[in-house]
C-alpha cells in the first residue's frame, strides 16, 4: 500500500542504534536486523542479504569535519544522537557538488543506511552511492513540520471538494507550482513573493515528500529503489544470471571486454542492472 508514512515511525525511518549492522561488523547478524533485511543461509556472506521494505534515515548535519580524503559530517538523528556520515564515491570530483550541498543546519535523508564502524572505531553510515543520499535545506524539526502539512494536505485533497487557495493570499488559485504540482496560487505575483519568502526551500522538500509517497514502504520493489551499495550487492544474487549472459555475449562480439573488469565497476553494475531489469 503506497503513501507516504509518519516521518517519526522508526520502522520506516529508524535513527541510528535501530539500523542494520552492515557487513563491515565482525559479528554475527541477529535477529534484529529481520526488519530490514532477509537472509538467506544457503548464500555466501555479502551475497546473502535482501532488503526487506524501503527505510531511510534523517540526519541533521552538526558540524563538517576536516577530513584529507574525502567529506565525512557529525550529523544527529531523531532522537538527537550524533554519528558520523562519511561519502566514500568512486567518482572523487562528485565531493565539489557534496561540498557545495552540505551546510550545517541541513538534513541528510539516506536510503538503506546500515550502521558502518570505522577504522578509528567510530560508528556511522558510509555512503558510497551518490543516489542513495538526498540533502534537503532544511534542520529536521523544518522537514517533520513540512511532512505533517503534507500529509496533512493529501488527506484534505482526497476528502474536499472545496476549491484551491492561493498558497500566498488566500485567494482561489489559477495554478501550481510547476516544480512540485502541489503549492498553488492565483497569480504569478502571488508565486514570486511566496518563492521568495518560503517555497524556495520548501519545493525542494515537497518534491522529495510526493515522490516518497508513491512508495509501498512495507514491500521492497525494484521500481522505487535507489541504488545504494547494498542494494546492487543483493541484486547481485537475484540478476547474476541474467549478467552473465550479457557479458558473454560482449564477450563474444568484442573480445577486448572481460567478465572481471565489467563485473568491477560499480557503474557498468549498474548499468547491466537496468538492462537486465527493463
Amino acid at each position: 500500500m503506497s503513501g507516504l508514512p509518519d516521518l517519526r515511525n522508526q520502522f520506516f525511518f529508524p535513527c541510528f542504534s535501530s539500523l542494520p549492522l552492515d557487513a563491515g561488523f565482525l559479528t554475527l547478524y541477529d535477529d534484529s536486523d529481520d526488519d530490514f533485511i532477509a537472509f538467506d543461509k544457503s548464500k555466501p556472506r555479502f551475497q546473502n542479504r535482501s532488503p526487506r521494505k524501503h527505510w531511510c534515515i534523517f540526519a541533521e548535519i552538526v558540524q563538517e569535519n576536516q577530513w584529507p580524503i574525502r567529506p565525512v559530517y557529525q550529523v544527529k538523528d531523531l532522537s538527537g544522537r550524533q554519528s558520523l556520515v562519511s561519502f566514500n564515491f568512486d567518482d572523487r570530483s562528485l565531493f565539489v557538488d557534496v561540498a557545495r550541498k552540505c551546510k550545517v543546519g541541513y538534513t541528510l535523508c539516506i536510503m538503506y543506511a546500515e550502521r558502518h564502524q570505522f577504522a578509528d572505531g567510530n560508528e556511522g553510515v558510509r555512503v558510497e552511492q551518490p543516489d542513495a543520499v538526498k540533502v534537503l535545506p532544511v534542520s529536521l524539526r523544518e522537514l517533520l513540520a513540512t511532512s505533517d502539512v503534507f500529509r496533512a494536505s493529501i488527506k484534505a485533497t482526497h476528502a474536499s471538494t472545496d476549491k484551491a487557495v492561493c498558497s500566498n493570499c488566500n485567494k482561489p488559485a489559477a495554478h501550481r507550482c510547476s516544480r512540485c504540482s502541489l503549492s498553488e496560487y492565483c497569480s504569478k505575483e502571488c508565486q514570486t513573493q511566496h518563492w521568495a519568502k518560503k517555497h524556495q526551500k520548501d519545493c525542494q522538500v515537497l518534491r522529495q515528500l510526493k515522490l516518497w509517497n508513491a512508495f509501498d514502504w512495507h514491500r521492497f520493489c525494484m521500481k522505487y529503489a535507489v541504488y545504494s551499495d547494498f542494494v546492487l550487492l543483493s541484486m547481485v544474487r537475484v540478476f547474476v544470471p541474467i549478467f552473465l549472459v550479457h557479458v558473454e555475449k560482449c564477450m563474444t562480439h568484442k573480445p577486448m571486454y572481460s567478465c572481471p573488469s565489467l563485473l568491477s565497476n560499480r557503474h557498468s553494475l549498474k548499468l547491466l542492472l537496468s538492462v537486465s531489469y527493463h
